[in-house]
């Protein structure tokens, strides 16, 4: 191992765990006195920082070394220890012995252990591993935790030198104990890794009894192999060591360095062609495919289906992975969803939908779904902006309602908003009188005069009950036979004149007669189908003309054509890609790789839904609402 591979080696993994604390050291252990750093020392000690951060690793030595000439005692050896440290990074064995013997006067025991530590680490980098080895054993016991962090590494790097691969291994699997983040570990498998390459094994050691070590023994031919597939081969052993430490943030970095293009060059798509959601799984897939074919850049893409039914989604996205694909995209269904994520991580993936509960953030793992979610924050957002600051709200009397009602009151309250009362009713009825009456208080408008007519004795004659007078908006999640009995009840009651905002399952593409009864109901939906470009009407044509019993899927349709170039996007890392103009919506990535979708709105009109020209800003025809 030359002088410059230990350097890099060991750099990477002193970047998450410092190998000194230097002054630290000098405030905790000092037995001589030190001088107190002044304005100008402060302001060295920022550029040193700075100049390290930045990669400058001599302009930073020097600048401790400068440092060290402005105080003395501990404080001095620490800025000289630091400044040793930085010369035998950049790879200048001879500067950092010279700091290090400046250093040895004055210095307290914890600095004379991280000298010790640092000679060496020199040692090893001029190819002496026995005499590194030999320095290790003669520092005094007991070693802080810092020391035996940085003296493991050296060990087990001196230790691959010497030809010795599993003593080496073993040192350093048990240096993990040390590490505190998971940069550090990755830091310290990716050192094994590393050993095996520069110092190949010529025969393969004799299994130790030990799985963790015998795992890093059958990964260790891979590192020197000639095979051309090494990601299949990768994710081979890692059908026998799921469990390996080196099984996670190690093995998805080495996936990801296999990548050599912009584009995928074959990408799998999950979906479950032989479920009872095999029209929807057909639907995308269709999409996907023509997304693919007007694409002739991608022309030497191929793209392989997967059904994830049979044998199962966990199965099927195990395959796809041995079948060498570089960008998976799906599963669909949500329960498919929580079944691949824990094989996630080491070929980049674009789910179908969202995982349920808090999934665990996966680097390369991404979620793409049509949620209403997004549609519930879409109506809060053009509410607000149309002015409306109350809300009452109507949803089914189940957990998919609740959720949504909750979705809109959380973003219509964080922007000054209020939902001041809300009711659920059974969707499966016919007659949703009761649950309408009750929200906007007719129901208490007639029970006043029941009362008043029976305290008098008399019948009391009294005009209609009235409405509540106390809200700006109705927010309505119904499909398009519940949100028609909806609005008769709302004309019933005399409040067809309140702005009624509702989710897009009031809208059904398919459905070829008018649908008057939901004249004046505002709605988000897909660009694809409201408000639809030069290419997204011509897939609506085509889809019109050659699937014609798929024009109700045509959101899913669209999502497919979105999730092809999704997957260019993310497999680039394409930062400025983002927001996208997809057939879906205006897509945006989180922090924790979800896709979102900011959608246009639509007001139903002569019973045909009319793009609003921006979500709150185009007027409403207020001349439509309550109208049948």
């Amino acid at each position: 191992m030359n002088e410059g591979q230990f350097t890099s080696a060991l750099r990477r993994a002193a970047r998450a765990i410092a190998i000194v604390t230097v002054v630290a050291f000098a405030a905790c252990t000092s037995q001589t006195p030190t001088t107190r750093p002044t304005g100008d020392t402060a302001t060295l000690e920022q550029r040193a920082r700075a100049s390290e951060e930045a990669g400058n690793l001599a302009a930073a030595a020097d600048l401790y070394t400068q440092l060290a000439s402005t105080v003395s005692g501990t404080s001095r050896v620490g800025y000289l220890l630091e400044a040793a440290r930085l010369a035998a990074d950049s790879g200048d064995t001879a500067l950092a012995r010279r700091r290090l013997t400046e250093a040895r006067t004055g210095a307290n025991a914890a600095q004379q252990q991280t000298s010790a530590v640092l000679l060496a680490r020199l040692e090893l980098a001029e190819r002496r591993p026995q005499s590194a080895l030999d320095m290790l054993a003669a520092i005094p016991p007991p070693l802080s935790d810092s020391a035996q962090r940085d003296a493991a590494a050296i060990r087990g790097q001196a230790l691959f030198q010497l030809g010795r691969p599993v003593d080496a291994v073993r040192v350093l699997v048990e240096r993990e104990v040390w590490l505190g983040d998971a940069e550090a570990i990755v830091a310290n498998q990716r050192m094994i890794w590393d050993g095996f390459k520069q110092f190949p094994v010529s025969t393969a050691p004799a299994p130790t009894g030990d799985a963790i070590i015998d795992g890093w023994l059958a990964l260790a031919p891979l590192a020197t192999s000639a095979n051309t597939d090494l990601r299949r081969a990768l994710l081979t052993w890692r059908q026998t060591y799921t469990n390996h430490p080196a099984a996670g943030g190690l093995l998805a970095e080495l996936l990801a360095g296999q990548r050599s293009t912009r584009f995928p060059t074959q990408i799998a798509l999950l979906l479950p062609l032989s479920s009872p959601q095999r029209d929807a799984a057909l639907a995308i897939r269709d999409g996907f495919m023509a997304a693919h074919l007007r694409n002739p850049a991608n022309a030497e893409t191929e793209v392989r289906v997967y059904d994830s039914t049979v044998p199962g989604s966990r199965e099927a996205y195990l395959r796809a992975q041995l079948d060498g694909a570089d960008f998976i995209v799906g599963p669909l269904l949500q329960p498919e969803v929580d079944q691949v994520i824990a094989e996630a991580g080491f070929v980049p993936t674009l789910a179908l939908n969202f995982a349920t509960g808090d999934a665990p953030f996966l680097t390369s793992f991404y979620q793409f779904a049509l949620a209403a979610e997004d549609e519930a924050r879409a109506i809060a957002a053009a509410a607000i902006a149309a002015g409306a600051r109350s809300a009452i709200a109507m949803v089914p009397s189940n957990q998919r309602g609740y959720q949504l009602r909750d979705d809109f009151n959380a973003a219509f309250t964080a922007a000054g908003g209020e939902l001041v009362a809300w009711n659920g009713y059974e969707p499966a009825l016919q007659d949703f009188s009761q649950p309408t009456a009750a929200l906007l208080n007719v129901t208490r408008s007639r029970e006043r005069y029941r009362r008043l007519s029976a305290n008098l004795g008399v019948a009391v004659q009294f005009p209609e009950p009235r409405r509540r007078e106390d809200v700006d908006m109705i927010f309505v999640v119904a499909d398009a036979r519940a949100a028609r009995l909806l609005a008769a009840q709302l004309r019933f009651f005399a409040a067809g004149d309140i702005p009624t905002y509702a989710t897009s399952s009031i809208f059904d593409p398919a459905r070829a007669a008018r649908d008057t009864d939901l004249n004046g109901f505002i709605f988000p939906d897909t660009p694809g189908l409201v408000s639809p470009d030069e290419a997204a009407a011509t897939m609506r044509s085509e889809v019109q003309t050659y699937w014609p019993q798929r024009v109700v899927l045509l959101r899913l349709y669209g999502m497919g054509f979105d999730a092809y170039r999704l997957a260019g996007s993310l497999y680039a890392d394409d930062a400025g890609a983002w927001p996208i103009r997809g057939m879906s919506g205006d897509l945006s990535l989180d922090s924790r790789g979800r896709v979102h979708r900011t959608l246009p709105l639509a007001q139903f009109q002569n019973g045909r839904p009319v793009a609003l020209t921006a979500p709150g800003a185009a007027p409403i025809d207020a001349t439509l609402i309550g109208q049948r």
